[in-house]
């Protein structure tokens, strides 16, 4: 049976849509993604067909770039109905975001069964339209829709055989700022790690940004490929709350500072993160009313605490099958 996944814009999207992905036979799923550097990179070696859009979001875009995107759209949504014709899969997998909205549209005009994974609190735009023409709507979150299967969030199968009790003594903090790395995490936060208490070594992932700022103890990496072998070794972990992040902390057990994207649609970053830290594995703080001098305290403080305890607070597995079940859902309905 083949199956088209549309996955594109950030990791959030694209590794739960790859983990669901191996549960098939390779040949059986064609991908559909941006044209975006980092997609290329990371499908790259994945060994998946993929085609490559060149299309971009709607929301949040300049007045003239609004203005053209039904010009794109029309030319996409043209050829991935083309695409659909001559692979002809039976059903359509969408990940959200705008590259979903196309699979949607197509899938309709083409009788195509089609799945939503919604991974965040709240249903992106295009999940939200999509959900009233869906077979079913798989979620990370309960959402108490009326075909709603709370699947959890497909998670990374090195990160699925792991845990943090696998690993006693943790030599290392890890910054996370998503795939593409945070330009208020590399603007403000290097400052206040080497003026904290932390003496473990700290990984930080920066994404292509440059960073103007030297520490012998901070070594800033543009993007982690191994991440379970660094999570092995950490302590605890200062990121956003996309929720592919939120799910893998949560089945791995590691404990986490949050930090929100502000502008993130419909503000689902922090709905994610109040989830995850609600039984008190995690902190969450607000981009927006940053201190400098408040976020070291609360950061020494953290640090100084039982991670181990904050570990089991934090943990939870009902991501650890997501991908499988997913997959069992599609191939048998």
């Amino acid at each position: 049976m083949k199956i088209a996944i549309f996955a594109a814009g950030t990791g959030g999207h694209i590794f739960p849509a790859l983990s669901i992905a191996e549960e098939f036979k390779r040949d059986d799923v064609i991908f559909f993604a941006s044209s975006r550097e980092l997609e290329k990179k990371i499908y790259k070696e994945t060994g998946y067909k993929v085609i490559y859009l060149d299309i971009d979001g709607f929301r949040g875009k300049s007045i003239f770039k609004k203005l053209i995107w039904p010009i794109s759209f029309i030319y996409n949504l043209f050829k991935v109905i083309c695409i659909l014709i001559n692979n002809n899969p039976k059903k359509v997998l969408l990940m959200g975001g705008y590259i979903s909205s196309l699979g949607f549209v197509a899938g309709k005009i083409l009788c195509k069964i089609l799945y939503i994974h919604e991974q965040n609190s709240i249903l992106g735009t295009s999940n939200n339209v999509a959900k009233f023409f869906s077979k079913k709507v798989f979620t990370g979150f309960k959402l108490g829709l009326s075909n709603e299967y709370n699947s959890g969030n497909p998670i990374r199968k090195e990160i699925r055989g792991s845990s943090y009790f696998d690993v006693p003594d943790k030599d290392k903090i890890l910054i996370i700022g998503g795939s593409q790395g945070s330009k208020f995490f590399n603007d403000n936060l290097p400052q206040v790690l080497v003026e904290s208490d932390i003496s473990e070594k700290i990984i930080f992932q920066k994404g292509s940004h440059i960073i103007n700022f030297e520490s012998s103890n901070i070594e800033f990496i543009d993007f982690i490929d191994d991440l379970s072998k660094i999570f092995a070794k950490t302590k605890f972990v200062i990121c956003r709350s996309g929720a592919s992040t939120v799910a893998e902390l949560q089945s791995y057990g590691m404990p986490a500072l949050f930090f929100p994207l502000p502008n993130s649609i419909d503000n689902h970053q922090k709905y994610n993160a109040t989830f995850a830290a609600k039984d008190g594995g995690a902190r969450i703080f607000n981009e927006e009313e940053f201190s400098k001098k408040e976020f070291l305290l609360e950061l020494n403080r953290f640090n100084s605490l039982d991670l181990r305890e904050l570990s089991k607070k934090i943990k939870k597995d009902i991501h650890l099958d997501a991908a499988k079940k997913i997959a069992n859902e599609i191939k048998q309905n």
